[in-house]
């Protein structure tokens, strides 16, 4: 279907949803309905290309995922490194992509740098788990470079305010030493989610489990916990899926949310009663999966320009 029979149609629900459901109080005028349309739709093209990294790693160049190449990219690494029966190791390489991210200015170089020790070593799983002291010592002996040239190696943009020294509470070592205790004496990732399917009974309830005890790793807020669990998911490492759009500690989504129910960024309903409301609208949003990722997505990039469409990358 064509871009433009995809917004009519997708306008049409929305109104519908509006008049049946809950009433969108903040789409207030035509423009409105065509600008969450197209936002929502960049949403779902967004997950749809991580889909598609996923099923054509054989086209894909081995240098991806080796960090001392410039072509290095940690999200196409894991997907060769799944195809390749290293589940660990693809897992860990989706943790730094999104504890990283990547900048607008820098790309992956940030987390290219830091995952192949400057070119010295590479910190693969297994090697940081077996000596994760020596990555402690490596990483203080260059924190200083790294802070020095802080402006070649850049945070995404959802991890801007991370920080590149060695003498903080939510240092890199700090982070990474508490993803290791989130995976467990193992080190398997593979036994770390079997263990909490264990107590879950559906996709929706394995991600409320994984996503609180996310909770146990520094620096790891709201936006990346459910960037980390539903990158799993895009990439084929795990199947688990957001029941609600998890707007407590959101910023972006919440506001959009509030301004799409009440037409207000800071009153309206209650954080809760958001989440419901999300939850109802998820059914109109054309996706087999993550619909409460693209509604969140949707929202956050639409309430920064309401009424006129402004495209916003991934």
């Amino acid at each position: 279907m064509k871009r433009h029979n995809q917004i009519s149609q997708l306008v049409s629900n929305l109104q519908n949803f509006s008049r049946n459901e809950h009433n969108l109080n903040g789409l207030s005028s035509p423009a409105c309905f065509d600008v969450l349309a197209c936002q929502i739709i960049d949403s779902i093209r967004r997950i749809r290309y991580v889909e598609t990294l996923a099923l054509r790693t054989e086209y894909m160049t081995p240098l991806r995922k080796e960090p001392n190449s410039d072509v290095f990219d940690p999200l196409r690494a894991a997907c060769l490194y799944l195809r390749d029966n290293n589940y660990d190791e693809a897992c860990w390489l989706v943790f730094l992509a999104t504890h990283f991210g990547k900048s607008n200015k820098t790309g992956w170089i940030l987390c290219r740098d830091i995952y192949s020790g400057l070119g010295t070593q590479t910190w693969t799983w297994d090697t940081i788990t077996d000596d994760f002291a020596a990555f402690e010592q490596w990483f203080a002996s260059v924190s200083d470079e790294l802070t020095a040239n802080s402006s070649l190696r850049q945070y995404g943009n959802h991890r801007k305010y991370e920080t590149k020294k060695y003498h903080s509470r939510r240092s890199i070592p700090a982070v990474f030493r508490s993803y290791i205790g989130f995976i467990g004496a193992t080190h398997s990732h593979e036994a770390r989610f079997a263990e909490a399917k264990s107590f879950s009974s559906s996709p929706e309830s394995l991600f409320e489990l994984l996503y609180s005890g996310l909770n146990a790793v520094i620096s790891f807020g709201r936006t990346a916990k459910f960037d980390y669990l539903t990158m799993l998911k895009k990439t084929g490492l795990l199947d688990v899926e957001p029941g609600h759009a998890f707007l407590n500690g959101a910023t972006g989504p919440l506001q959009g949310s509030r301004l799409l129910f009440s037409n207000s960024r800071t009153a309206g309903d209650t954080i809760d009663v958001l989440n419901e409301k999300l939850a109802d609208l998820a059914a109109i949003i054309p996706a087999p999966y993550l619909r409460m990722q693209v509604i969140e997505d949707a929202l956050c990039n639409w309430q920064k320009s309401p009424d006129r469409y402004v495209y916003f990358g991934g």
